[in-house]
């Protein structure tokens, strides 16, 4: 059988695929373990996590309003260029008074995520709306700010 008329997954030779069909060239990594490559994937698990906990309803509007990849998007979104959005978001967020940030929390909580301290919520559901008002010209959800938590915790797990 030919190498590509069945689903292929892992390296092989100079090519990784994955299961979705999609090929890229294996590159080492310089340092697996640098302080920079940790952060970045301490911050793709976070928005993984938020991503997870995401309702049926929103999920379904995310597929076909953004495409199948849409959480791909969401961290492209908040990692590109050395996460220069994730930093400039979470400056924002910092800004928030104390009762906003317990606000944030506290609807992180609700969505079930286990690190919920509200700061990768509004992160998440901040690119979420942004990446959707872009592409389909209305958000998914509404825009987070400082004094919206509640709504936007609970059109994240609808």
């Amino acid at each position: 059988m030919p190498l590509m008329s069945a689903i292929a997954s892992g390296r092989f030779g100079a090519f990784v695929f994955d299961k979705r069909g999609h090929v890229r060239v294996f590159k080492a990594p310089a340092n697996p373990n640098s302080a920079g490559q940790q952060t970045h994937r301490g911050r793709m698990g976070d928005i993984q996590r938020e991503v997870k906990v995401i309702g049926s309803t929103l999920r379904a509007a995310c597929a076909s309003g953004l495409g199948y990849h849409w959480n791909a998007l969401i961290v492209q979104d908040l990692l590109n260029n050395n996460a220069a959005k994730w930093i400039s978001l979470a400056a924002s967020y910092n800004a928030f008074q104390v009762g906003e940030k317990s606000a944030w929390a506290t609807a992180d909580v609700a969505t079930g995520n286990v690190n919920a301290d509200g700061l990768v919520l509004f992160l998440v559901a901040t690119a979420l709306y942004d990446i959707s008002s872009r592409l389909t010209g209305s958000g998914l959800v509404t825009q987070p700010s400082s004094s919206n938590a509640g709504t936007v915790g609970a059109e994240w797990i609808a």
